[in-house]
């Protein structure tokens, strides 16, 4: 079974930015509240406690660094306002218009002065934008009849102390009550917009703003300075403000990045080749290789072993006895021993094997430098750390070591402190 190796594999594929990519529309989704300017202005001055209102926007960034985005974008929701008199009981009036708007601006993100890939961006806009009020209507009366509004601050139903009940029922524009000959259906306003983008992938991102909206009309809410009886407004033009929050999504742009794969031959650097090596040529790599000389054509698991299916320590093209007893002790060729095998074996005179006849055959990780030995002899720069002067480094020689190296008490770099571990080990 061929192992998932990864490691080198990794090296092969590398990120890169992508030289012009392609950017298309960015859509943008929000909500947020309006509030109201003018001569029934509300007085709340929170702008977080306005009508609420929703925004579709579509952005196009503009030029090769993208430093400006052309936007459109329309807004639909409710603008209304009021005001409260008890000295002049006339400035009691209130509205509540429909609007539907459709604008354009060209948006400026301060790109040449905040440069890179930032987290938080500032953005300033400016536009314009075309409003239509589908409905304009004024809260008069409750289900009881008309209201009447008192200077004790009462307002009264039939001499009946009542409260609006903030249905807009009666439309304004065809109760002509002030005298107006001409009345404002649409209009045409001046937006400037400001806010933070903050990122969140490279495809989407979070825009806190607020804009103003300046109208070139004084009649969103009846009261003008063109009104000939009652109420006569000033001559200032109304104006509304949006706070909002959005969610930009760029879901039809090029990647900025993309993976790139390189033919092995193309990996640069210091690559170690040895990573990648497979001695035994059974499909698992060196690097992850348990078992370094298994037999041409033997099938391996993934950590390079061939199979032992009753677990006795004796592989399969091995065994000669492939059902042994769990736990039962075997023979080199995984025969089960008789007791009177077992004792003959114990009771053997078994002379014990010379250090100096020792080699080390590793597994997992690699082969060390040190992996034949024989006769090895402490290297020159490492024989100062035998204080006992036995001609081997001893585990307590080896910790002082590197101490030493973690306390900067030493002259050892850290690939001498590698080589230290590998020889300690090889000993």
């Amino acid at each position: 079974m061929l192992f998932a190796q990864g490691g080198y594999e990794d090296l092969l594929f590398t990120e890169v930015e992508v030289e012009n990519p392609v950017y298309m529309p960015v859509i943008g989704l929000g909500a947020g509240f309006i509030n109201y300017y003018g001569e029934l202005e509300n007085d709340t001055k929170n702008i977080l406690q306005g009508t609420p209102t929703f925004r579709l926007n579509l952005y196009q960034p503009l030029g090769k660094k993208h430093y400006m985005k052309g936007n459109i974008n329309v807004i639909y929701g409710k603008i209304s306002g009021y005001e409260r008199s008890f000295e002049d009981t006339s400035k009691n009036l209130n509205f509540s218009d429909d609007i539907f708007t459709i604008g354009a601006n060209l948006e400026y993100n301060f790109g040449n002065i905040f440069k890179g890939d930032r987290k938080i961006r500032p953005f300033l806009s400016l536009g314009g934008e075309y409003i239509t009020f589908s409905t304009m209507n004024t809260d008069l009366e409750n289900s009881e009849g008309e209201y009447i509004y008192l200077p004790d601050g009462t307002i009264r139903v039939d001499d009946v102390v009542a409260k609006r009940d903030y249905i807009y029922e009666t439309n304004f524009q065809t109760l002509n009550r002030f005298g107006r000959d001409k009345q404002t259906t649409s209009v045409i306003a001046l937006v400037g917009d400001a806010g933070l983008d903050f990122k969140i992938t490279n495809r989407v991102s979070l825009r806190l703003a607020g804009s103003l909206h300046y109208t070139f009309t004084d009649e969103i809410d009846d009261v003008s300075n063109e009104n000939t009886k009652g109420r006569i407004g000033d001559s200032k033009n109304d104006m509304f403000s949006f706070t909002y929050v959005a969610l930009n999504l760029d879901l039809f742009s090029e990647a900025k990045t993309k993976i790139m794969e390189s033919l092995f031959l193309d990996v640069s650097g210091d690559f170690d080749y040895t990573i990648i090596a497979d001695s035994d040529n059974d499909g698992v790599l060196d690097l992850a290789d348990n078992c370094f000389n298994t037999p041409e054509g033997i099938e391996v698991d993934s950590v390079g072993c061939p199979f032992d299916d009753d677990k006795d320590g004796v592989p399969n093209f091995k065994d000669n006895d492939l059902a042994s007893v769990t736990n039962a002790i075997v023979d080199e060729n995984g025969v089960e021993l008789t007791p009177d095998q077992i004792l003959a074996n114990l009771l053997q005179d078994i002379q014990a094997v010379m250090r100096t006849d020792a080699y080390m055959i590793p597994i997992g990780l690699g082969w060390s430098k040190y992996s034949q030995m024989s006769n090895v002899e402490i290297p020159e720069k490492f024989k100062p750390l035998d204080i006992d002067n036995d001609g081997y480094i001893s585990f307590e020689e080896l910790l002082k070591a590197i101490n030493n190296f973690f306390d900067s008490d030493g002259e050892f770099k850290p690939d001498d402190i590698y080589e230290l571990n590998d020889f300690f080990f090889a000993q």
